[in-house]
């Protein structure tokens, strides 16, 4: 049986290479997210999960995170690749921290009770596709056509800030205004990617 176009597998050979080889707590987002400032148990609210890369990274190096993707097609193929993954004997330690929740962020963000704010919230947000197809990878497309865009990361943006107890984290392209036209305390810097860190309200 072939695979869907869309598929996710946290056991796949190159999530095995990053998770061995990607350079650990050295790497952009690890650094963005303060894990060499705060050390671990670190806990993650990953407000727009996606495919799961990033989280699965996290949870890689410790970090206990919960994904939150309102998309119930994405879910369900998050759902299925965690089970799988958590079936290997290797990766069911790391699948362990990982938490899926099938819902708006936006509205569990703003519904959170003290007790269950996280140290960080990250924000991934959807960004329009550039021009050149050829440029951006097959999955992001995509995944952008179930999805669509996100109208309300402005909104996810200020929402995360009043839960976030350390930082949130932004990702986005390396040259992309910053979201809400809010200059970030600070950016950790990448080959594509930027990630801007915001402090709390």
């Amino acid at each position: 049986m072939s695979k869907p176009e869309l598929y996710i597998d946290f056991a796949s050979a190159a999530n095995a290479h990053r998770r061995l080889y990607g350079g650990g707590r050295g790497q952009a987002i690890a650094k963005a997210m303060g894990l060499k400032t705060y050390g671990l148990p670190l806990t993650i609210i990953d407000a727009t999960a996606g495919l799961g890369q990033d989280a699965f990274v996290l949870a890689c190096l410790g970090c206990n995170i919960t994904l939150i993707e309102r998309s119930a097609v994405i879910a369900s193929l998050l759902q299925d690749a965690m089970l799988r993954a958590a079936a290997v004997a290797e990766l069911k330690p790391i699948i362990d921290l990982m938490h899926l929740i099938n819902a708006d962020a936006k509205r569990i963000l703003t519904s959170l009770p003290p007790a269950a704010f996280p140290d960080v919230v990250y924000l991934d947000p959807m960004f329009p596709l550039r021009n050149k197809s050829a440029l951006v990878k097959q999955e992001i497309r995509l995944l952008k056509e179930i999805v669509g865009d996100d109208p309300d990361a402005d909104e996810l943006l200020m929402a995360a800030r009043q839960v976030a107890l350390r930082r949130v984290v932004v990702k986005r392209p390396r040259i992309a205004p910053y979201l809400n036209n809010i200059l970030p305390h600070s950016s950790q810097i990448g080959k594509a990617n930027r990630f801007d860190i915001y402090m709390p309200l």
